[in-house]
């Protein structure tokens, strides 16, 4: 009969070939002490909560953005001339096309349209009450415009009128700088397409207000009105459409492209609104740095928990040891301890995260900024995979924090261990 082997080379089968009785000690052990457990949840609970509610907000605020300048200035695509977006500044009235009914009903064909609304536009000067001030102006079909931006009308002042054939609605800083008041005649002089000036006598029928920040001095006229003035009957150079879904605009441009070949460019809202789309990147760039902030403040939570933990056991890792459990498993335990609260506290932050969004999603937020007149219905949401990356980060996070811990942890020696140094 030979000598029972050293305690030093007795092994744990259990924990040799398996993960699972690793992470069954780590769950006993992280509901061994629960105040400080507890603690720890609910710091990750609120991190990661706040992180999600956060993103959520910022979803929310982004697509009620561009619901609000789709739905009452841009329409979701434009339709245009090949090559107009480049020479908008130069030439864009040359780049016109003809808005037959054909033509119409053919756009309206594609799957996924609702409504096209035909425009001009250009620049031209007002003049009245002995002063002229040069501005851009949009001319539209007032039926037709409202089916394609259906709040349209909302960035009018009250009181304002689209009706008039020979009417013109000018943005409040015009209206202030020319001194017009509702009711009042101007002279509108453009150049047509082949540089002639024209002149109509107009009446101002309303105002506007500002759907964006920074806006230029625009006005709004009936679609004839201006084609009589820029001597352009029948023809337009931008047919603005509404889609039945907005997140499928891309597509529906797509299809607009096949149909209608390659004299004309199709263009979703961000490829219109640059501005727009960079400042949405840059936001989502602030919310992924938020997000970091709370995910480290959180981690050096769970780092100070497991590292407390590594103290207060000492004897409990000297007596393992000694019995046969290897430092790399003792690394692992304390690992896989970080990673039950992790997990969990991510988890339950997320949940909590997501149910919070869900609830002001149902309720709305409505949001009104100095400089915009037309409110935000702010409806907060969140997709799972944001979810799912938050939880996983976090998880992963608890662990890369948890690594000194745990190293120091498995560095003890046993008799210095045993004896509580």
């Amino acid at each position: 009969m030979g000598w029972p082997r050293s305690p030093a080379t007795v092994r744990w089968p259990a924990l040799e070939h398996s993960m699972w009785p690793l992470f069954r000690i780590a769950l006993r052990n992280v509901a061994r002490n629960r105040r400080r457990t507890l603690i720890t949840l609910a710091a990750l609970l609120v991190g990661v909560g706040a992180a999600v509610l956060t993103r959520a907000m910022m979803n929310g605020l982004q697509r009620a953005m561009v619901t609000n300048i789709t739905a009452s200035a841009t329409g979701a695509l434009q339709v245009h001339r090949a090559g107009y977006l480049d020479n908008v500044l130069s030439t864009p009235l040359t780049m016109d096309f003809a808005i037959d009914e054909a033509f119409l009903a053919r756009v309206r064909a594609i799957e996924g349209v609702k409504a096209v609304s035909p425009r001009i536009q250009f620049a031209g000067s007002l003049g009245a009450n002995d002063e002229s001030l040069f501005l851009a102006a949009t001319a539209m079909d007032p039926t037709a415009e409202s089916a394609v931006c259906p709040s349209r009308a909302s960035t009018f002042v009250p009181g304002s009128r689209f009706d008039s054939p020979d009417g013109i609605l000018l943005a409040e800083t015009v209206a202030s700088t020319l001194g017009t008041q509702q009711g009042g005649e101007a002279v509108f002089l453009a150049p047509d397409r082949d540089g002639t000036l024209n002149g109509e006598l107009v009446h101002v029928t309303g105002a506007t207000r500002s759907v964006m920040p920074d806006e230029p001095k625009t006005a709004v006229v009936p679609l004839a009105l201006a084609q009589r003035l820029l001597r352009m009957e029948g023809r337009a150079t931008e047919l603005a459409v509404a889609v039945h879904r907005l997140e499928e605009a891309p597509q529906v441009a797509a299809r607009l492209r096949e149909a209608l070949g390659p004299d004309y460019e199709v263009h979703t809202w961000d490829d219109i609104l640059v501005q727009v789309k960079e400042g949405q990147a840059r936001n989502d760039a602030s919310m992924g740095l938020i997000a970091a902030v709370f995910l480290v403040l959180m981690l050096l939570g769970v780092a100070n928990t497991m590292l407390m933990s590594a103290l207060e056991r000492t004897r409990e890792i000297g007596t393992m040891m000694a019995v046969g459990l290897r430092r790399g498993k003792v690394m692992g335990l304390f690992l896989a301890e970080a990673v039950v609260l992790g997990a969990t506290g991510a988890t339950l932050g997320a949940l909590l995260g997501a149910g919070l969004s869900a609830w002001l999603n149902q309720r709305g937020i409505i949001f009104t900024a100095p400089t915009i007149s037309v409110p935000f219905d702010i409806r907060p949401y969140v997709d799972v995979g944001y979810l799912v990356r938050i939880v996983l980060l976090a998880t992963a996070g608890a662990a890369v924090f948890s690594l000194y811990p745990a190293w120091r942890a498995s560095r003890l020696r046993p008799v210095q261990a045993l004896a509580g140094r």
